[in-house]
């Protein structure tokens, strides 16, 4: 019989019990006395009907008399057990037999008590409600380790405990049939960890072996082979119990199988990346991509190139033939060019009949050109079949060259639509470099870098403060502080235009040392004024890296004796993961200065969840890219929703940036998003003005 049905009976208003014995007179005084106290009963003269009306009616309590014909008690009791191995029914046996090898046998039987004859009555009945009771606490108990256990399994979750002293690792079956792992293979750590693959077995092994030695608590993602052959991606976090020599004694353990929740999340990242009609990479990946490629050439002393394409005449095609045949030739077409490009370049569908092809490494323009010509000539040597029609197509192609035409990845990109343009106002099926209007590109490039470098040393720049409040009450209790360059013929310049200039010629360390002075020492005054303020400061790629960076954080704090958890440093995905392990070594310097740590942001980037548990972040950044539609658009929502979950669960404070309308500001608040940011609030403003609406 099932556990459950076992709980169905046990639940039952009035208690059944079942009497065995062959004596009509001592049945009919037990009889008596069970109905005295209000129980139902049923009757059995021998061990075998008592073995029949047991499986029938299982009942909450066996009264059971050793001495009967056909069957003994013993032996009855035994063969009810088989029935009930979990021992869930209470059997007192009723003997006449009161030495101790009879008393022994009764409980090897499986009896749970005994009674000796001649009975004394006004025991018996304390005796039977105190079976009862015992048994009802015992029901409830088995009924509470019945719903965690079914939690446990619809979570696909588990648990595990290591005794350090004797090295015994212990993990329930259920978990290891969980995990496709042989029940009969675990004892030790070295056994779990011989089903974790080479690639994460280090990583693995560093963890338990810091928990081990040291007492440290981990977080951790990795996957696991089991005997079936599957990966699976596993969940876990363990808590270290000290001896009394304040040494780890115990290592407790939750391991939990999120290989659905990380298939969701490669769908979603790439789908994210991702154009849904050609799987190319879309714009947002060619640009991180792009990027990329631009630093490390930065490094290496060499070209990039960003060849731009449209399809010419592909509106007349869309038209004359339908929006699915047009589809169908962007789907042709992609897969044309990922026949046509080397392995490592990256093809990408920017939007419509836009497509766009990132050359690495090209050696000189020469090179350019003959990938150019290759591409053509096997375009025009090929057709594609739409609607039982041989279709030929031409492109309209422009290129722009890092460093020649631009240094950062959004201008190129523009450079390179701008030639893409042209070739194709000049009838398309031709190529354009972008070469018009270089020299004077150039010469603004070299005066701004001039006057940046005469505004950092004259002071000319200006911090402003925009308001971070508590969802809850609107209270500012923090800002943004954002730097502005205010120049003499161009005005007010915004971040985008000189914080990039600043990082490719080295100017950003100077600014950065200006931006983190001026924000302290202004928040340091606010605090002395009675408002007890923190600021977030960006940290921008070079300054994150800089050697310095904790000696210059830890002078500025000693200088103007602000309260390190006042100061919040902003770092984005991108910054951490361009060297991962080398990022979380810095934070953690950081955090032992006592300063705040926040991911600026976040969503926009590489961090995978294993690498995110392992930074020491206080809080997450909601990008404003998630907020804006965020309440006409399902996926934003659901993403935003997401992101404060996840953050909530590793017990990190949420902003969100970026927030314009009162239907935002509700939305993230009613989902638990602590601190709001955005123009909804206000703009960012200087100094004084934030004073006012403090």
């Amino acid at each position: 019989m099932s556990g459950l049905e076992n709980f169905k009976m046990a639940e039952r208003k009035t208690p059944l019990l079942l009497v065995v014995d062959d004596d009509i007179v001592i049945r009919s005084m037990l009889t008596k006395a069970l109905q005295k106290q209000g129980y139902d009963f049923i009757e059995a003269l021998n061990g075998v009907e008592g073995i029949e009306l047991f499986r029938q009616h299982r009942p909450d309590l066996v009264l059971l008399d050793v001495l009967m014909p056909v069957m003994n008690g013993f032996e009855a009791c035994q063969a009810m057990r088989e029935q009930d191995p979990e021992r869930s029914v209470p059997i007192i046996m009723l003997t006449g037999l009161d030495d101790v090898t009879s008393v022994d046998k009764a409980f090897d039987s499986g009896a749970t008590d005994f009674i000796t004859k001649p009975i004394n009555w006004s025991l018996f009945s304390q005796r039977v409600r105190y079976a009862l009771k015992s048994r009802e606490v015992d029901f409830e108990l088995r009924k509470s380790r019945h719903r965690v256990d079914h939690a446990l399994k619809v979570a696909m979750l588990g648990y595990w405990d290591w005794d350090l002293h004797t090295n015994e690792f212990s993990i329930p079956a259920g978990v290891l049939d969980m995990l496709g792992i042989d029940r009969n293979h675990i004892k030790t750590f070295d056994d779990l960890i011989s089903y974790v693959p080479d690639e994460d077995r280090d990583r693995v092994v560093h963890a338990f072996d810091d928990a081990r030695m040291l007492g440290t608590r981990f977080v951790l993602e990795h996957r696991m082979q089991g005997m079936d052959h599957k990966e699976r991606y596993v969940y876990q976090q363990c808590e270290v119990i000290m001896g009394d020599d304040k040494k780890p004694g115990y290592v407790l353990g939750t391991i939990q199988d999120i290989t659905a929740l990380k298939r969701a999340e490669d769908m979603i990242l790439h789908q994210a990346y991702h154009d849904l009609l050609t799987d190319l990479p879309n714009q947002t990946l060619f640009k991180e991509r792009l990027t990329h490629a631009i630093k490390v050439a930065e490094h290496a002393h060499h070209q990039v190139a960003v060849v731009a394409m449209d399809i010419d005449r592909f509106q007349l095609i869309n038209e004359s033939l339908g929006h699915e045949i047009g589809n169908e030739l962007l789907l042709a077409f992609a897969g044309f060019l990922r026949g046509n490009v080397l392995e490592g370049d990256t093809v990408a569908r920017i939007s419509g009949n836009e497509f766009a092809v990132l050359l690495e490494s090209p050696s000189s323009t020469e090179e350019i050109r003959s990938v150019l010509s290759g591409l053509n000539q096997a375009l025009k040597a090929n057709t594609f079949e739409l609607a039982n029609q041989k279709v030929t197509v031409s492109l309209s192609l422009g290129v722009a060259v890092y460093p020649a035409d631009d240094v950062d990845a959004g201008g190129l990109i523009q450079c390179a639509n701008a030639a893409m343009r042209k070739a194709k106002s000049q009838g398309g099926d031709q190529e354009y470099f972008y070469t018009h209007d270089m020299n004077r590109r150039v010469d603004d490039r070299l005066r701004m870098e001039s006057d940046l470098r005469t505004a950092i040393e004259n002071e000319d720049l200006e911090l402003f403060y925009q308001p971070q409040v508590e969802s809850s009450s609107r209270k500012i209790i923090a800002s943004e502080a954002l730097v502005r360059w205010r120049h003499k013929e161009h005005g007010l310049v915004p971040p985008i235009r000189f914080i990039p200039l600043a990082e490719e010629t080295g100017l950003i360390h100077p600014l950065g040392r200006y931006v983190l002075e001026q924000a302290i020492k202004q928040t340091r005054q606010w605090n002395l004024q009675g408002h007890p303020l923190s600021v977030g400061i960006n940290l921008s790629a070079r300054q994150f890296m800089q050697v310095d960076l904790v000696g210059q954080i830890k002078n500025l704090i000693s200088l103007y004796s602000i309260d390190p958890q006042h100061i919040d440093l902003e770092i984005t995905e991108t910054i951490v993961m361009q060297d991962a392990d080398s990022s979380i070594n810095k934070m953690h310097q950081l955090k032992e200065l006592g300063v705040t740590l926040s991911m600026d942001d976040f969503g926009t980037g590489y961090s995978s969840l294993s690498y995110l548990h392992q930074f020491p972040l206080d809080v997450l950044k909601i990008d404003r890219s998630f907020v804006k539609d965020i309440t006409g658009n399902e996926g934003d929502g659901a993403i935003a929703r997401a992101v404060i979950a996840m953050a909530h669960s590793m017990k990190l404070k949420v902003i969100a940036e970026g927030v314009e309308t009162e239907e935002q500001y509700a939305f993230l608040s009613s989902h638990g998003c602590e601190v709001i940011q955005g123009y909804l609030i206000s703009r960012p403003v200087p100094a004084g003005e934030f004073e006012e609406l403090l």
